[in-house]
């Protein structure tokens, strides 16, 4: 269903203040967990400081916040690209459809690609590192595999979400052409 807005403004309207909030919420992503929606709730509590900018008709709004609170699975570092594409369509008010299609198309690959990249890599080799050097009886373990750990985790979070917001609907067309280059890498 398209959504015919009363008040669409069609330059971008969410400053980097708006994206940041949207990042600094999606640490919450896992808090409205069930085995019906997944991460749903979480989604749509990352995605409503934009959305409530965007649709300033309490309808739409409604309508939006309706949609974002269905099922959600993905990996939870990487949800901020997806934030930024989706954020970026609803903003240029795309079709809901699309905007629907897009999300379910991103959410399951990103899903597979993190758990591979961060539970699978990163963590085993930072942790393997960190507990390395304690072994070691070095206190310099822990610490460094808590900084490197959470600096690639926080540099994931808020460089994808910009580069998804900026990419907007391509973001699909590109994810699609390099999803296989990514997991054989």
């Amino acid at each position: 269903m398209k959504m015919e807005s009363k008040d669409y403004i069609p330059e971008k309207i969410l400053t980097k203040k708006d994206l940041n909030k949207m990042i600094l919420r999606s640490f919450f992503m896992q808090i409205g967990f069930n085995y019906e929606r997944m991460q749903g709730y979480g989604w749509m509590y990352s995605i409503l400081p934009g959305l409530k900018k965007i649709y300033k008709d309490k309808e739409e709004l409604s309508i939006a916040m309706a949609e974002h609170s269905m099922f959600f699975a993905s990996h939870p570092f990487l949800i901020t690209f997806i934030q930024g594409v989706i954020i970026s369509m609803e903003e240029s008010r795309q079709d809901r459809e699309t905007i629907n299609g897009i999300k379910v198309s991103i959410m399951g690959p990103l899903g597979g690609i993190g758990d591979a990249l961060c539970w699978l890599t990163l963590l085993p080799i930072t942790a393997g590192i960190g507990a390395s050097l304690a072994q070691s009886g070095s206190v310099f373990g822990p610490i460094l595999f808590l900084v490197v750990f959470n600096t690639v985790h926080l540099l994931l979070r808020f460089t994808l979400m910009n580069y998804g917001y900026k990419m907007g609907t391509g973001a699909a067309i590109v994810l699609k052409q390099n999803t296989k280059k990514i997991s054989r890498a």
